[in-house]
């Protein structure tokens, strides 16, 4: 067996007794259910995706990572982003500091939750915060984030015309959270506005520009929205199958297998798309992979609803939930009109020169 399957195959099985077992109760924030499930992704492995082997990270093929977020996609794409946002954040720092990690950074890379209170996809971020000196690094300002429960924070801030990189630890004097409940999805990670006030800060870092972290990321939130979407399809189908209405099954009428069948075919393309921006290790990420995905995810979701009928927009089938989760995705971390606008803007300047 390869070391694909093995991956694909754990990954399964977590979602299979964790996630599946506690779907009911992950609709909304709750930091024991999350830290339930994060130490399930813990125990195989899912932390250390960001660290290189030799500070006793994982490391793994392009393959992979795409079978280990499209599965979390697939199961609860929170938890998925969730696990996201500690990997780039993680890699992000690691770049920032030029190398290895030292000190308190390195053992809590290694045992503790990282988040980015952010859109892990912006090469130029834009943030709330500020960075002053005053004998001391001071953080201050606001921005609405979505948080999930971590140990430490990185957190992009202004320091005159830079933008820096600003590590804290969640629970530091003067950072705090006020929690907005969301009426839109990924319900098991917290919305609300971040609130720094003279937050003190020891690890502060140039703002990698290289683009490297926001390739993976691309990647990473690409194989999420393909397993939304192949749930998506798998979930739809499966309904069509054994749902009898006008003298026949469902999946014989033609308006449902065009309401499907697109389904599938950008699952397909989601995946291809994702693995091949996972790979290009040497391109800076301009966020086009998710950019064009979150469409077809949007898309999907709405179709799936229409599958089912009215069904379509209850609880029981699920397929609702996963249409929230990609508008909250796309209007939160991806942008994706103002991406695809700009990056086709550039490709054409490109080709005019």
């Amino acid at each position: 067996m390869s070391e694909d399957q093995i991956i694909r195959d754990t990954i399964r099985a977590f979602r299979e007794k964790e996630v599946e077992a506690l779907w009911e109760r992950i609709d909304r924030p709750e930091r024991e259910r999350y830290e339930q499930l994060w130490a399930g992704l813990s125990d195989v492995g899912v932390q250390l995706l960001g660290l290189p082997e030799a500070e006793g990270g994982l490391e793994v093929s392009a393959e992979a990572l795409f079978e280990v977020f499209s599965e979390l996609g697939a199961g609860s794409p929170a938890l998925a982003l969730g696990a996201l946002l500690h990997v780039c954040g993680v890699a992000l720092v690691r770049e920032a500091v030029g190398g290895e990690l030292q000190g308190e950074l390195a053992d809590a890379a290694a045992k503790e939750r990282f988040a980015l209170p952010g859109s892990p996809l912006e090469r130029a971020p834009r943030t709330g915060f500020t960075l002053r000196s005053n004998g001391a690094r001071l953080l201050g300002g606001e921005q609405r984030v979505a948080q999930p429960f971590a140990d430490w924070l990185v957190i992009p801030a202004r320091e005159g015309d830079a933008v820096k990189l600003a590590v804290v630890v969640a629970d530091a004097e003067g950072l705090s959270f006020a929690p907005q409940p969301s009426l839109h999805g990924l319900k098991l990670l917290p919305f609300g506005t971040l609130r720094a006030d003279a937050v003190q800060v020891e690890h502060v870092f140039e703002l990698p520009d290289s683009g490297r972290v926001q390739q993976r990321a691309d990647g990473l939130m690409a194989a999420v929205l393909a397993g939304m979407m192949r749930e998506m399809a798998a979930r739809a189908s499966a309904y069509a199958i054994e749902r009898y209405q006008g003298g026949k099954m469902i999946h014989e009428h033609d308006t449902i297998r065009l309401l499907i069948a697109p389904i599938q075919l950008a699952a397909r393309a989601g995946r291809a798309l994702a693995i091949d921006t996972l790979r290009d290790r040497t391109r800076a990420g301009d966020g086009g992979a998710s950019a064009f995905l979150i469409e077809h995810a949007r898309q999907a979701g709405l179709d799936s609803v229409q599958s089912f009928g009215g069904y379509g927009y209850m609880e029981d089938y699920r397929v609702e939930r996963y249409l929230r989760d990609a508008n909250t995705l796309e209007t939160f971390f991806i942008h994706a009109s103002a991406t695809t606008r700009r990056i086709a803007a550039t490709s054409f300047a490109e080709l005019q020169r």
